[in-house]
């Protein structure tokens, strides 16, 4: 993963669908602010989403614009293209209140992205100590997470470091092998 730089925007990625629950205008409105306050951020959103959330979330773009775009909403994107933007990111937020398994979660994990997350649902179980929690529904609460993160770069290093490393418990291959030999206890209790 890249060096943090003080001198350049560290890039933000949410990678969702645009829906009520997935909190984007709370995320857009805690990096306004943090903006504001003359940090070197940048939001990038990849998702599309119903017409009434996108219109919740364009409310709030329009809200935080300030003398220069910081805020970039790119839709939907071919899978290719969305996994390209885990590799240009810098941290990952996450700030869904209703996940049963966030899959773009896990492909920034995988990526070694460091990670804001909700403090909802099975993230805090999936993540560990891999990422930092907020409650999503607090602007306050988001800010304060993603301020702590960019003002601690070793703590990005090592965030993303473990990041990557709990990720691989969800590889194909572990589950193909706990599979099989799931079955295979079951056949041999079954041959007895």
């Amino acid at each position: 993963k890249k060096k943090f730089s003080k001198d350049e925007n560290l890039r933000l990625l949410y990678v969702s669908t645009v829906k009520k629950y997935k909190h984007q205008w709370n995320l857009i409105d805690a990096v306004g602010l943090l903006r504001k306050e003359g940090t070197p951020i940048e939001l990038h959103l990849v998702g599309g989403g119903d017409s009434q959330a996108l219109n919740l979330m364009q409310d709030a773009i329009l809200r935080n614009k300030l003398e220069k775009n910081f805020i970039f909403h790119h839709g939907s994107l071919p899978y290719k293209e969305t996994l390209e933007w885990y590799h240009k990111a810098d941290i990952f937020v996450f700030p869904s209140t209703c996940e049963t398994f966030g899959i773009s979660l896990l492909e920034a994990m995988t990526a070694g992205l460091p990670i804001a997350s909700s403090d909802r649902g099975p993230m805090p179980e999936v993540l560990k100590d891999a990422g930092l929690f907020f409650n999503p529904e607090s602007v306050t609460s988001i800010k304060n997470c993603l301020r702590y993160m960019i003002e601690n770069p070793n703590l990005l290093q090592s965030l993303g470091a473990k990041a990557k490393q709990y990720s691989q418990a969800y590889s194909w291959k572990k589950c193909a092998d706990e599979t099989f030999a799931f079955l295979s206890s079951v056949y041999e209790k079954n041959r007895k």
